[in-house]
């Protein structure tokens, strides 16, 4: 299905195409504080214009529409929000291109996570060279700066806190003031994997309503390779053993294998789900729980684990 799509006649563009992905592009540069959180799913519409025009078609309309967006940025001043916005775009190139080679959904999204690294750093280093801000400085400081002014806001009379929940909210706040620094690079690869993950499930989803066939196969189905269970094996190794920081990079590599494992728990707990047949108002419910609960989270992580050596869903195709 991906990539398939009939090329248009040679030099011939589809103007509605390029207004629609143009408006799509330009809403989180001139609205941000409304669409600002769609700049992270760009790898979407990217995608459906590769997959329903066909590569060449489909690029072109990507260009001709970043290009009208990037000239009226830059007449009003936006460039910066402008390219930041547009970083997810190369993810929906990648990830169209797995899919027309027959990639599987785990070395798409690794390749797609690889990518939208690669795209951050470039951007970050050109903005410090350009601006001289330091973009991870600065989140660090917003960051310390947000936690002071919750300190100093229950600190004062008009919050009416008790002394002991002023106590207790200062030296909570000191603790994340020291350990938010050390764990920053792992939230944010964290941040990055699931931009990704998200990405993926909406365009499969997408694709299998509009065309009947999913990319990468029902999400159920989604595994990560058994060799990778050695990486949180090995984080949690350096995290308890090592210090210094061979353990920061261990912290951070365990944020991102549980991340990863919960993935891959969660399509565990959909295929154990669907084979048990469960309602579908329960199910609701047990998903809800799961997301919203610290104990749900922990037990899609050790779905994910447990089912490289179990086979949790061997079962599936003799289901009912």
């Amino acid at each position: 299905m991906t990539g398939s799509g009939t090329e248009r006649k040679k030099g011939v563009l589809p103007f509605n195409q390029i207004l629609l992905f143009s408006i799509i592009f330009f809403l989180p540069v001139v609205l941000p504080s409304y669409f600002g959180w769609t700049t992270g799913m760009l790898a979407v519409p990217v995608f459906c214009a590769l997959s329903f025009n066909g590569a060449s078609t489909g690029k072109s309309v990507i260009v001709v529409s970043l290009v009208l967006v990037g000239v009226v940025a830059l007449v009003l001043q936006q460039t910066s929000a402008f390219l930041f916005s547009i970083n997810a775009v190369p993810l929906g190139f990648v990830l169209f291109h797995s899919t027309r080679t027959g990639k599987t959904a785990a070395r798409s999204g690794f390749e797609g996570l690889g990518t939208l690294l690669a795209v951050w750093l470039l951007f970050w280093g050109i903005f410090d060279a350009v601006t001289g801000v330091n973009l991870y400085q600065q989140i660090l400081a917003t960051m310390h700066s947000a936690l002071e002014q919750t300190r100093e806001v229950s600190s004062s009379q008009e919050a009416g806190f008790t002394p002991e929940m002023v106590l207790g909210i200062t030296q909570a706040v000191a603790a994340m003031q020291e350990t938010i620094p050390k764990m920053l690079p792992g939230l944010l690869l964290s941040l990055l994997s699931v931009t990704v993950w998200l990405n993926m499930v909406i365009i499969n989803s997408l694709m299998a309503r509009i065309t009947g066939k999913a990319p990468w196969g029902v999400y159920s189905t989604w595994k990560l390779p058994e060799q990778l269970v050695w990486l949180p094996v090995g984080a949690i190794a350096a995290m308890l053993l090592t210090q210094g920081t061979v353990q920061k990079i261990g912290i951070w590599l365990a944020m991102v294998a549980g991340l990863l494992y919960f993935f891959q728990g969660l399509a565990v707990f959909m295929t154990l789900l669907t084979r048990w047949r469960i309602p579908p108002f329960i199910k609701t419910i047990l998903y809800l729980a799961c997301f919203l609960h610290t104990y749900g989270l922990l037990l899609l992580t050790s779905l994910g684990l447990l089912d490289v050596w179990f086979n949790l869903r061997k079962k599936q195709k003799n289901g009912a």
